[in-house]
């Protein structure tokens, strides 16, 4: 096993999982609602499970792979990208990518909120240059193959607007907001010109997406209960066979597999966090719903390769354990 600092997602685990409104589907991860963008690096080894769990979120995102291989997860699909290439993820969008080979992968990854673009509301411009991307069926996601003389200047952009953000010197807002201008534009080149090559969803992703968005946040804020699947059909208002194919044709799991793999992620950022029921292994499981701390142990085994007691031996010095889970 390979040693690493591992971390849940692309976030601090000191942190708190990103906002959203409990009434509604809205969740946002970039902090600064005064200039909301964030770019920065992701190394995927430091990734719980090595991981960008499935997540959606208000912001847009562009991502550059800058070494090994990665699969973008879709709910109605499967997208292999190398070195170099990159991809666009509309805001509200379902999605997931995970490390793919020996070596783990590390990307550049720019989020922003369209409202800066353009300003809030339905102006003239938003109008004109945000509605058509935001709201078109055939643009829930676009590969950036590196090979396509047209995505270049994507990529580059992509790239020296993580580098505008990770410098953070005097100004670099302004010259941030230029480059994302830039960027949009040339976005919206490749949309005009219908070099996409990219299907329009499924009406019946579109529902299992939504669907899932919901039981979703109902796992995650009902993790700690011994919720049933009768529990998360109805808060999706379907029955729990189609609960399960929802799932299913979605995530490529069943609600249970994805309930088991959130509570050993909450029970590690607990750990990383120092929480006081991190003390106690049978505390630590309790806390996050399993009522036998060997089950537990099993599934902690299972998803991460070592048990938590030898995980949170590797936290104290410093490292982590690098997963041999994989995420099909």
């Amino acid at each position: 096993m390979k040693k690493q600092d591992l971390y849940p997602e692309d976030t601090d685990p000191k942190e708190e999982i990103p906002k959203r409104d409990r009434d509604s589907l809205v969740r946002t991860y970039v902090k600064n609602e005064e200039f909301p963008v964030s770019g920065y690096h992701l190394d995927f080894a430091k990734l719980y499970m090595n991981i960008v769990r499935w997540q959606w979120h208000e912001e847009v995102e562009f991502f550059l792979i800058e070494s090994g291989e990665a699969c973008l997860k879709l709910p109605d699909r499967r997208i292999m990208l190398h070195r170099g290439d990159g991809a666009f993820i509309n805001q509200n969008q379902l999605h997931s990518i995970h490390s793919v080979g020996e070596h783990f992968c590390t990307a550049r990854v720019l989020k922003f909120h369209p409202s800066l673009l353009f300003g809030y509301g339905h102006t003239q411009l938003s109008v004109k240059y945000l509605t058509p991307v935001l709201s078109s069926p055939a643009l829930h996601y676009l590969p950036l193959k590196q090979d396509d003389p047209e995505v270049l200047p994507v990529l580059r952009l992509i790239e020296a607007g993580v580098s505008c953000c990770i410098r953070g010197d005097f100004g670099y807002e302004l010259e941030a907001k230029s480059l994302l201008c830039q960027l949009w534009y040339e976005l919206l080149v490749l949309f005009r010109i219908d070099r996409l090559g990219v299907a329009p969803q499924q009406p019946q992703s579109n529902v299992d997406s939504e669907r899932t968005k919901r039981a979703i946040l109902f796992i995650e804020e009902k993790h700690m209960e011994p919720i049933t699947l009768e529990e998360i059909a109805d808060s999706i208002h379907v029955s729990k066979s189609e609960c399960c194919r929802c799932f299913q044709r979605a995530l490529g799991l069943t609600p249970f597999e994805y309930l088991m793999k959130y509570r050993i992620f909450e029970s590690t950022r607990k750990m990383m966090r120092g929480s006081a029921e991190a003390d106690s292994i049978a505390d630590l499981a309790a806390s996050v719903g399993f009522n036998s701390p060997s089950y537990y142990n099993k599934l902690f085994r299972k998803y991460l390769n070592c048990t938590p007691t030898e995980y949170k031996k590797t936290l104290q010095n410093g490292n982590a354990f690098a997963s041999e889970f994989s995420p099909e």
